[in-house]
């Protein structure tokens, strides 16, 4: 299979910082809004796409959501066209302006729908608490969402890339989202070109591969916060042996995967466990950064 690096660059594996694409398909794998929150601090591509995002949220929410200005929410919506250029996402899929129009309606919808929305919660402006807990919303439109607002910074980091390997470029007009002036504009950039199409690159420390936070988050749960409960006895059961064992010397342990089973919850429904334990959300974070990492990308090869 032919890979931008072994059609522009040669280099070794270790060697690369970029998500090395296919460029006769896509690479199944997703920009991660979770991995992008846990690198913000350290890495300044990171922090510029978490702020580019948390604005475009903010607009989206404060001037259509809230308001329930449906025709232009999704009008404003409807720049989310297919970003191809990337190479990512799901495979033989339909591509083009009447994908970006269902998927606008799809994202409005999604979010005035959702319990956190209608309450003004601050927290349906983070991209990868709306991954999480709004129900239509799942890792391949998070991921268009934020190749589609930062397109131009990832335009940059591509030319960045080109110019320390020498790679021809072309000029290209490209679609990003302007958080000062607060609408989407069109600008010129140099890309390298494949095929007599554009490619925009990424960085390989925000992709990753096909994760269902909603059941991830399930899992915190149920270990950190109802196995407690359960073990303590705040939590009225039908019989102890279900979700308790007893070791030899007395110690009994929750059974996570019973606990997990009997009481997750669908995506929709997991506001009811943000509100119950408070501070899960943010825990659930810092548990992502250590148990979640970037996708390994030499696996897909």
């Amino acid at each position: 299979m032919e890979t931008f690096n072994t059609y522009f660059t040669k280099l070794r594996n270790k060697d690369i910082d970029f998500v090395d694409i296919p460029l006769g398909e896509d690479l199944e794998a997703f920009i991660c809004p979770f991995l992008i929150e846990n690198k913000k601090l350290g890495t300044p591509i990171a922090l510029k796409v978490y702020e580019r995002v948390h604005q475009f949220l903010i607009k989206l929410n404060r001037d259509f959501i809230e308001p329930d200005k449906r025709n232009e929410g999704i009008e404003f919506l409807s720049h989310l066209h297919e970003p191809n250029e990337f190479h990512l996402g799901y495979s033989h899929r339909n591509k083009g302006k009447a994908v970006s129009d269902v998927r606008a309606e799809v994202i409005y919808d999604a979010l005035r729908n959702n319990t956190l929305a209608k309450q003004n919660a601050a927290i349906t402006n983070e991209a990868h608490f709306v991954l999480l807990l709004v129900k239509g919303i799942g890792q391949d439109i998070m991921s268009d969402i934020i190749a589609n607002v930062c397109r131009d910074i990832f335009a940059d980091f591509t030319l960045q890339i080109c110019r320390i390997h020498n790679i021809y470029t072309i000029v290209k007009s490209i679609e990003f989202y302007n958080p000062i002036r607060g609408f989407w504009e069109v600008t010129k950039v140099e890309l390298p070109d494949y095929a007599g199409k554009p490619i925009i690159l990424l960085p390989k420390f925000i992709i990753s591969g096909g994760r269902a936070y909603a059941n991830l988050y399930n899992w915190f749960i149920a270990r950190n916060y109802i196995s407690l409960e359960i073990l303590n006895r705040k939590k009225a059961l039908p019989t102890d042996g279900q979700f308790i064992f007893k070791l030899k010397n007395g110690t009994q342990k929750a059974i996570i995967k019973k606990i997990y089973k009997a009481y997750r919850k669908p995506k929709d429904e997991l506001i009811d466990f943000v509100k119950k334990f408070r501070g899960s959300l943010d825990e659930f974070v810092w548990y992502a950064k250590e148990n979640y990492p970037e996708l390994n990308l030499d696996d897909l090869r």
